[in-house]
């Protein structure tokens, strides 16, 4: 069994999930997702699934929680006019995740991956998901966001230091999701 402390199930709970790069955070996500949907949960939000190529990633797509669609979203360098120093971004995949996201904010299980700088401290990308959260319509939100964002993330959402945060690393992401979606099954 793994030590995770999360709140008592009530509805519009925001949980923040981090940890490093490329360590498995959307994995953990995608197997929380799978057990919500077969304990007959909704489930809405965004997902962003790194896309490889031989090994090297390539990009990220972004999946609608509710469906599983997944589009391209990001790629790795491009000229886009929407970008950070490793990803160029697509306009339309960006507002369609806002759509998802719009869509999806009432679900028992809302997923918010991620949140990075472009939202927090650019204010462009899917800042607009920040008052979807803020408005706590959901059952759960699993929020993503980088380490180095954690401050800005409980600032802009209210949450205390000490409010529940999931860290992610390559020896416990398995029995996290495990462990996150048997708190989620109850709801």
């Amino acid at each position: 069994m793994i030590d995770l402390v999360l709140p008592p199930r009530k509805r519009g709970a925001i949980i923040l999930v981090s940890g490093d790069r490329r360590i498995g955070k959307t994995t953990m996500l995608l197997a929380v997702r799978k057990a919500a949907i077969q304990a007959g949960y909704s489930v809405g939000g965004v997902l962003s699934v790194a896309r490889f190529e031989h090994d090297s990633k390539t990009g990220i797509d972004l999946m609608d929680a509710a469906s599983g669609t997944v589009v391209p979203l990001a790629t790795v360098g491009g000229g886009s006019a929407i970008r950070t120093p490793h990803y160029s971004f697509d306009a339309g995949a960006l507002a369609l995740g806002l759509d998802y996201a719009n869509q999806g904010q009432r679900a028992d299980v809302f997923f918010v991956d991620e949140l990075g700088p472009l939202e927090l401290v650019r204010g462009e990308g899917w800042a607009g998901i920040i008052p979807l959260v803020q408005a706590r319509r959901f059952g759960v939100a699993l929020v993503v966001v980088r380490p180095e964002l954690l401050a800005a993330a409980r600032e802009v959402f209210h949450l205390l230091p000490e409010s529940p945060l999931i860290t992610v690393t390559e020896d416990n992401r398995d029995r996290l999701a495990d462990a996150v979606a048997a708190w989620i099954r109850p709801c």
